[in-house]
């Protein structure tokens, strides 16, 4: 009863073997040493999509399933095995009668004899395709990720707490020309860049260690040969736990395209800007030239033309001159009134006074006769006013105030005008502001409107070209202000100040003052 109890509890064990091995796919063998004869497990057939018709292959038939460079890693183990004593393990590439191919993981254990002589080996098989897939994609993956890493069109580095450099990729290294072993662990970031960068890195890479993040900062890289590359650097922080700073991860492209765009654009904004002051500069001249030769082709003739009214109304007999003065005082009318006109289209072409006396004293005439002409007091402020202009600059400021008190005149119903003159340093401001209805800039340019558009774009672009800033406010019933601003450099030359706002909608000018 017990023997029996004990050879059913042996199958229950085998049985029990036979699943567990059917499960995790794995098979067992025993090969005799001397008689090179091989016993195989159930499952270690199915492993090697062998039926058991065939019955146990030898040695030598079961070396045929595997690739050869496993047929001689496997030999070498066995012998391995059996010399030593010791226990061996290896993986192969096995090639099945369906024609796939499979991973297989072989442990070899040497068994001796009562002399310590190796007369078995017994092992183990079993498939780890799945697994060998799996790492063969990790590695895959790994690798692409490494590649992207080291090779993607821009630098990478990462950095300690203390600013060290932990990691950088390839390219970086290709750009600065240096080795990894130069950097790593070796260098800090400061040193990357140029002496005018560091500074900045320094003071950034502290606040940067609180805030966690950066984002497209201009830098100057320092490349080994000292070649400056222009870079936009942004960076991430890794924090732990308790929120200590850990490491960076920083993304460096290369901007040198956009900085050779920008001192492009530069240059061409430079380039128009000095054409647009020369083709001012023409026309003061031309307008210069042309009043003058209206003057001088004019007066004499005008001032002749008065004497011999004068002298024709004392010609003539007392008897006819009741009867001719009417047409007299008629003609002497109207040749007074040709030359006031020729007088206000010469101040208007160019003002003598601009020339001879300069900006304040043209102004000042050109209020006057504003005054008259329309009965708007104009108010001259230059209290604060020391600088000395060009004549360039003069002409300037004298066209920007005259369209405005033009344009105040056709639009404002303004009684009174402020004109203020000021300057601090090379910094030079004119303001001018009325009193009238105002409007609504935001409503500038749109059909149906009576707002002053012409005039103001007019002044803007005056202000513009000579590389000024020009800004507009005004509310309805509340009067309008226009500023004006130029940084006039030491030697009188008009030097390019920050560019004025775009109108809004590409109709309005911007509203406000600074």
């Amino acid at each position: 009863m017990d023997y029996r109890d004990s050879e059913e509890a042996l199958r229950a064990s085998e049985a029990r073997l036979h699943e567990a091995q059917a499960v995790g796919r794995m098979g067992d063998w025993e090969l005799d040493r001397d008689t090179g004869s091989m016993s195989w497990s159930p499952q270690l057939f199915r492993l090697f999509e062998r039926s058991s018709a065939l019955g146990t292959p030898d040695l030598n038939e079961a070396l045929g399933y595997y690739s050869l460079e496993s047929v001689e890693l496997t030999r070498a183990a066995f012998w391995a095995a059996i010399d030593t004593g010791n226990r061996r393990e290896l993986e192969q590439t096995v090639l099945l009668p369906s024609g796939a191919e499979r991973y297989h993981a072989t442990t070899i254990v040497p068994v001796k004899d009562g002399s310590g002589r190796v007369c078995k080996l017994y092992g183990t098989t079993q498939d780890i395709t799945e697994r060998k897939l799996a790492e063969q994609e990790l590695r895959r993956k790994t690798y692409e990720i490494e590649d992207l890493y080291q090779n993607a069109p821009c630098g990478y580095y990462s950095l300690d707490a203390n600013g060290l450099i932990i990691r950088i990729n390839d390219t970086q290294l290709r750009w600065q020309g240096y080795e990894r072993e130069e950097v790593v662990g070796r260098m800090h970031a400061a040193e990357l860049f140029s002496p005018a960068s560091r500074a900045l890195f320094g003071q950034v890479f502290r606040t940067f260690k609180r805030m966690g993040v950066l984002h497209n900062m201009d830098m100057e890289l320092l490349r080994k040969d000292g070649s400056i590359l222009n870079v936009l650097m942004s960076s991430t922080a890794i924090f732990d736990a308790q929120g200590n700073f850990v490491a960076s991860r920083t993304v460096l492209s290369d901007n040198t395209d956009r900085k050779q765009l920008e001192l492009e654009r530069t240059a061409h904004a430079t380039r128009l800007a000095d054409l647009s002051r020369h083709m001012v500069d023409v026309q003061e001249n031309e307008r210069r030239k042309f009043a003058s030769a209206l003057h001088d082709h004019t007066s004499p003739n005008l001032a002749a033309l008065q004497l011999t009214l004068t002298n024709l109304a004392r010609a003539l007999p007392p008897a006819a001159l009741p009867g001719l003065q009417p047409l007299l005082d008629d003609a002497q009318a109207l040749l007074l009134d040709t030359t006031s006109g020729i007088r206000d289209i010469c101040t208007n072409l160019r003002p003598a006074t601009l020339d001879y006396a300069g900006l304040i004293p043209a102004v000042q005439d050109y209020a006057q006769q504003f005054r008259l002409r329309t009965g708007i007091e104009v108010h001259l402020d230059t209290a604060d006013f020391t600088m000395q202009l060009p004549s360039n600059v003069q002409s300037l400021l004298f066209r920007i105030a005259q369209e405005a008190l033009t344009n105040c005149a056709k639009h404002a119903r303004a009684r009174n005008i402020r004109i203020h003159l000021s300057n601090r340093d090379t910094r030079l401001v004119m303001r001018i502001a009325d009193d009238g209805v105002g409007f609504d800039p935001h409503h500038l340019g749109e059909a149906g409107t009576t707002s002053p558009g012409i005039g103001l774009i007019t002044m803007r672009e005056r202000a513009e070209f000579a590389g000024g800033r020009f800004s507009l406010r005004s509310h309805p019933q509340s009067g309008t202000e226009i500023k004006v601003t130029f940084d006039v450099g030491r030697s009188g030359v008009l030097r390019p100040a920050r560019r004025a706002s775009d109108f809004a909608n590409g109709t309005t000018l911007p509203t406000g003052t600074q």
